[in-house]
């Protein structure tokens, strides 16, 4: 390159500089006010910040409020029942009064949910049953392979090799056999799972065949069952009684005015789980806990009860 080139380049490399130095000061100078904006903002977002936690003090205190004061008038509840009740002004109804006909129909039920409950729930003959179809389906696979390969054979059979038919019946012919020992390998290794599956499929239903009549009877039982001890609390709420105290104990005085189905649910379970078991505790609603020599059914339903009574509670 010339001297003359040279020096252009360099007038031209300097031009820039010039110009980047002139935009540098621009942005430099605007800087203060970029900032002062940046303060503002920053101020904003500050006083934002104080502000939520204004409110957030203000709820918290509204709420340590409001929790103190249905403290009190739960406590203010509780002193009126236990006066009205030392007063005995209101006849207190009794839901544990029941007749021979709803122990019986209590009794043909709970045979019925033991009987249930021994037997295996959908979710495992599900699983068993697929282990039985998994071996099934690699069965199947393995005798279609085997057909595949042996239509092969017989075009290979037919065709020279030469021929485009016989080509691809080759290619056929080893991807056949490659898919069947597959298929047998994997139908081996899922037979011995099957066979158990199915042992303990065939156990489960020649017990639900055996138990037949003792679930369609406890199943009737206990609509039945739920139908009387349903309308038996109705009945008292709806007549403005005196309910139990091992009954407002954990489901209060009356029914809550929102959710009342779930309420009167739970009323009915409670209900009926006294009934099933003979529980005659006038405080405690449930009784003693189930001991581990009761049967898991009675374990699972005192254990469901409690949730639902504290889930009555939020």
């Amino acid at each position: 390159m010339s001297p003359q080139g040279q020096d252009s380049d360099l007038s031209y490399t300097v031009l820039q500089l010039r110009n980047d130095v002139d935009d540098l000061g621009i942005a430099i100078g605007n800087l203060p006010a970029r900032l002062s904006g940046l303060d503002s903002s920053l101020d904003d977002v500050r006083a934002a910040l104080r502000q939520v936690q204004n409110r957030s003090i203000a709820v918290e205190t509204t709420s340590n409020d409001l929790a103190a004061l249905v403290k009190r008038l739960d406590a203010r509840v509780e002193w009126l029942e236990r006066n009205i009740r030392l007063q005995a002004v209101t006849a207190e109804v009794e839901l544990d009064d029941v007749d021979a006909a709803e122990v019986h129909l209590a009794q043909v039920a709970e045979a019925g949910h033991v009987a249930q409950s021994e037997l295996l729930p959908p979710a495992g003959r599900s699983a068993l049953e697929a282990a039985v179809a998994a071996h099934a389906e690699a069965l199947r696979n393995q005798v279609h392979h085997r057909d595949v390969a042996l239509g092969a054979c017989e075009v290979l059979a037919e065709t020279s090799r030469d021929d485009e038919r016989h080509i691809s019946a080759v290619a056929e012919f080893r991807a056949a056999v490659a898919g069947r020992d597959q298929a047998r390998q994997r139908a081996r290794e899922l037979a011995a799972p099957a066979l158990e599956a199915a042992a303990v499929l065939g156990v489960d239903e020649e017990q639900q065949v055996a138990v037949a009549d003792v679930l369609v009877a406890g199943e009737h039982a206990w609509a039945a069952l739920q139908h009387r001890l349903r309308t038996r609390v109705a009945d008292a709420v709806g007549e403005g009684a005196l309910l139990p105290a091992w009954f407002t104990t954990v489901l209060g005085p009356i029914p809550p005015a929102e959710d009342t189905r779930a309420w009167m649910d739970v009323a009915t379970s409670l209900l009926a789980y006294r009934v099933t078991y003979g529980v005659t505790d006038p405080v405690v609603a449930l009784g003693s806990p189930p001991v581990e020599a009761e049967s898991a059914r009675r374990r699972a339903w005192y254990q469901q009860l409690r949730r639902q009574f504290v889930d009555l509670q939020r």
